[in-house]
Formats: C-alpha cells, sequence, structure tokens
C-alpha cells in the first residue's frame, strides 16, 4: 500500500479479482458507457497496471495503465462521485504516470471524449497536449463520440 500524501488520509494499491464488482461499480456511476466486468478482468490477467485510490476503506478512484516498447498509454481514470472536485483527479494522473515512467514509459497516451471538458482540462494541465482524433471511437446515444488522443513527453520530465 501506497500513502498518497502525508496530511491525507488516501492509499494506492494494486487492484486484485476481489475488487472487480466494488470497481465496476464506481465505472458505472462515473460513465454512460463503462467498462464491463469482463474488460476488468481482463486487464488484470494480461498484466495491466490497474490502481486503486481509497480513503478509509473506501474506492475513491481507480486508474489502469499499460506499459510496452516504451510507450506508456492510461487506459482508464475515474474518481468516485462523492469524492470529485478535490484534486484527487490530479494525484491519481500524477501517480499513474510517474509509475508508467518507472516502468520504463518515455512517451505517455490517453484518449478523452471531446466532451468530456473537465478531464481535458485536467490533461492539459498535466502536460498532455492533443497529438489527434479518433473518430466515432466512444459509443454514444448518437452512435459515436469522437477521442482527442493525448500525448505528455516523459522523456526530460522531473519526477
Amino acid at each position: 500500500m501506497i500513502l498518497l500524501s502525508e496530511t491525507e488520509n488516501f492509499t494506492l494499491r494494486p487492484m486484485s479479482a476481489a475488487d472487480i464488482e466494488t470497481v465496476h461499480q464506481l465505472e458505472s456511476s462515473t460513465n454512460s458507457h463503462p467498462w464491463t466486468i469482463g474488460i476488468l478482468q481482463n486487464s488484470l490477467k494480461t498484466g495491466d497496471n490497474c490502481w486503486l485510490l481509497e480513503s478509509q476503506g473506501a474506492l475513491a478512484g481507480y486508474g489502469v495503465t499499460m506499459v510496452a516498447a516504451g510507450e506508456g498509454t492510461i487506459l482508464n481514470i475515474a474518481i468516485a462521485p462523492g469524492f470529485q472536485k478535490q484534486g484527487l483527479g490530479h494525484k491519481l494522473l500524477e501517480f499513474l504516470v510517474t509509475d508508467a515512467h518507472k516502468r520504463g514509459a518515455e512517451m505517455m497516451f490517453l484518449e478523452v471524449r471531446v466532451s468530456n471538458y473537465r478531464a481535458i482540462d485536467l490533461y492539459q494541465e498535466n502536460d498532455f497536449a492533443e497529438v489527434g482524433i479518433r473518430r466515432n471511437y466512444y459509443p454514444s446515444a448518437n452512435g459515436g463520440e469522437d477521442a482527442i488522443v493525448m500525448m505528455r513527453d516523459l522523456t526530460f520530465a522531473e519526477f
């Protein structure tokens, strides 16, 4: 278990199979088209880096990344509604990027819905820049929503 901050009651720990149902509940509360239980299970089986952010035993958020060939990808990140607007998204993102860098990532990528302004702002505040668009990448009520592909160069970053 990793203490997120000396002054706060938040810890980070790796996700286990026993956490899948709780993570799925959080995912369903924050996403109109949530990851399925099967996708979450697959992330664990394939060796993705799956982290839980907890506060006194309550799930406050989670993040999933993968690192291969010097590139890291944030596959998913979410903060539970009751824990939002406390700066935890920033702290979790910072941890995920630092962890990926320790695992050999020199670049970090992610996709975000074009309509997710809060997330886009968070990523830009953390040195991610738009590098492309994936058309109709996300499911939506209208059939598909574009994703902004963002990247952060970790080569010269200080961790």
